[in-house]
């Protein structure tokens, strides 16, 4: 009864810090990103109404990349709470060891990685989405850089050869964003440049409005609609030009059997998938890190050099995660490999530093 009334406690102190620091970092996200789309001049014809909601679209996806780290730091800003108010000095006192400490910290974090697995994960895909949508509905921003325009895709129909490159796409492949298409003559050169806010497949043929249509040796002229003629499917686009971040997990796996039929490199979908189920693993090799640099008593003066551990920590971390994150998004390494690598360097990590302070 004891033990269980120690572990309720420490669980509730921890989901509550992870609860306030999420909340403090979503605060502090939302207004830098509020800022830059106001910088960039994005949306400002539509007020400040739709860059809140904008960028309130946007910020879940970055809270998703953050979460390993709030995870960290809560979990360091807890023990030295405890710390602090000699709670862990009593408890390993009472004959409490370290791992029946921390036991109510792996279960939250756990927890929390299931939760923002299979539940947030959906929500975030689907706001990161409609981020795209909005914004290919509602940017006028003129003519694309090219670079932001990769992959093209090559398409030939009703006799016309073009190719077509867009900044966002949205709705399964429907609807592309930014768009910038290039038709060629007979012989193979460029006839005609055609860039627009939007692109809305449809009825074998994308249609544009509001474009800009470039001639060689003419002015450019804006027509009320322009149709390039396509034998795209939506599935195609989607998987050449869609963000594997702006898929929930419940259908990366559909999208992985689709990249395969269509004889594309499906990789990069499946390290998303891959990373998302290393998710709740991830967050307690977090913890585990945490408590290799807080569980040991410290006064007041030493909590900077504590924070600067954990800091240094999240760092390595996050390299090494973003490091293998792309050689498994490339096919250098197996996905499988790739999304677990880090969480198993963290977790035995910490595992063994935790044995080394308890044992000895």
């Amino acid at each position: 009864m004891r033990n269980w009334t120690l572990n309720r406690y420490f669980f509730r102190l921890y989901v509550v810090s992870f609860l306030s620091t999420l909340l403090a970092v979503f605060a502090l996200v939302y207004l830098i990103d509020m800022i830059e789309v106001s910088r960039r001049g994005r949306m400002t014809e539509f007020g400040f109404g739709a860059i809140a909601l904008f960028s309130a679209l946007r910020v879940p996806s970055f809270m998703e990349q953050a979460f390993p780290f709030i995870i960290l730091f809560s979990s360091i800003f807890t023990l030295l709470t405890l710390n602090r108010r000699l709670e862990l000095v009593v408890a390993r006192a009472a004959g409490v060891s370290i791992w029946q400490i921390l036991l109510p910290f792996i279960a939250g974090s756990l927890f929390l990685g299931l939760l923002a697995t299979f539940a947030y994960n959906p929500l975030s895909a689907y706001a990161k989405g409609q981020a795209a949508a909005f914004e290919a509905e509602t940017t006028n921003a003129g003519v694309a850089t090219t670079s932001d325009q990769v992959p093209w895709l090559r398409q030939n129909a009703e006799g016309v050869s073009s190719i077509i490159g867009a900044k966002t796409v949205a709705q399964n492949g429907v609807l592309l964003g930014q768009v910038t298409a290039f038709i060629f003559s007979e012989d193979g050169l460029v006839q005609q440049r055609v860039d627009a806010p939007q692109a809305v497949l449809g009825d074998g043929a994308w249609t544009m409005d509001e474009p800009r249509v470039t001639r060689i040796g003419s002015p450019p002229e804006h027509p009320a609609t322009f149709r390039l003629p396509t034998s795209l499917r939506p599935e195609f686009v989607e998987q050449r030009l869609a963000d594997p971040e702006a898929i929930s997990i419940w259908e990366l796996g559909d999208k992985i059997g689709v990249a395969a039929s269509l004889g594309f490199n499906s990789m990069a979908f499946l390290m998303q998938y891959n990373s998302l189920i290393a998710q709740p693993a991830l967050f307690i090799a977090m913890t585990l890190l945490a408590a290799t640099v807080a569980t040991r008593f410290s006064r007041t003066r030493q909590s900077a050099r504590t924070l600067g551990s954990g800091v240094l920590a999240g760092f390595v971390l996050y390299v090494v995660t973003f490091l293998a994150k792309a050689l498994g998004s490339n096919a250098v390494v197996p996905p499988v490999a790739a999304a677990w690598f880090p969480v198993l360097a963290a977790g035995l990590f910490g595992v063994t530093i935790l044995l080394h302070q308890e044992d000895g």
